[in-house]
Formats: structure tokens, C-alpha cells, sequence
């Protein structure tokens, strides 16, 4: 499969809790890897299909939920869970950064891997 993405996305593996306006509650997920234009992540159930999607999430346990709006280009089911392809159609600079500092505190070993490939 060709690459298409323009930044390497950063694996996480990390549980995060969700908030889905559609609906009106709370739910479960795990991030799979992300970057500052979108993440992959998987859920145990389907997700509304009408685009864009409207979400908070939380990437770390204090619960600052970023608000961001995302397009879902695919999904695929795999062991009973739903993996969706997100692309962040409008997302803050601030939640950019937190994004960004995520990645910086919990992957640097990914960040030595792809950038100088040691």
C-alpha cells in the first residue's frame, strides 16, 4: 500500500475517553497512532457516518478534552472492532500543541527512529 500521508504518524496505543455529541454521551477508545493531521483509532462500536464527526477526546488522564472536527476517508472491522481513519478537518493551534506535546513526551524513541533513523 502507497503512502499518502505528508507527516509519519506516531504509534500511541492509549485508551482515551471520547465525547461524541451525536451521541450525547461518553464513550471508550483506543488511539492507534497519530500526528498533527489526523489519528487512527478504534472503537467497539460504529460511529455515526455523517461527516464531518464532531468529538472531544482526551489524550492524558487530567481529561482536557480537545474539540476537534474529523472526516472518516475508511474503516475497516477488525476482532469485533470498529478501526477508523480520521483526518482533523479543524482542530485549535492549542490542541496542534497539545498534540504535539504528546507525541514529544511519550514517543521520543519513535521520534529518534524516523527523523535520524537511529
Amino acid at each position: 500500500m502507497d503512502e499518502r500521508r505528508q507527516l509519519p504518524r506516531w504509534q500511541v496505543k492509549k485508551e482515551a475517553k471520547v465525547w461524541l455529541p451525536q451521541r450525547q454521551g461518553f464513550s471508550h477508545c483506543v488511539i492507534e497512532d497519530i500526528n498533527l493531521k489526523g489519528m487512527c483509532a478504534s472503537f467497539d462500536r460504529q460511529l455515526p457516518q455523517e461527516q464531518p464527526l464532531n468529538m472531544s477526546l482526551s489524550l492524558d488522564d487530567n481529561f482536557d478534552f480537545m474539540k476537534v472536527e474529523v472526516n472518516l476517508p475508511w474503516v475497516k472491522e477488525e476482532q469485533g472492532r470498529y478501526v477508523y481513519g480520521m483526518f482533523f478537518n479543524k482542530i485549535s493551534e492549542q490542541d496542534k500543541d497539545r498534540v504535539y506535546q504528546y507525541i514529544s513526551d511519550n514517543c521520543s524513541g519513535q521520534f529518534k527512529e524516523k527523523w535520524w533513523g537511529v
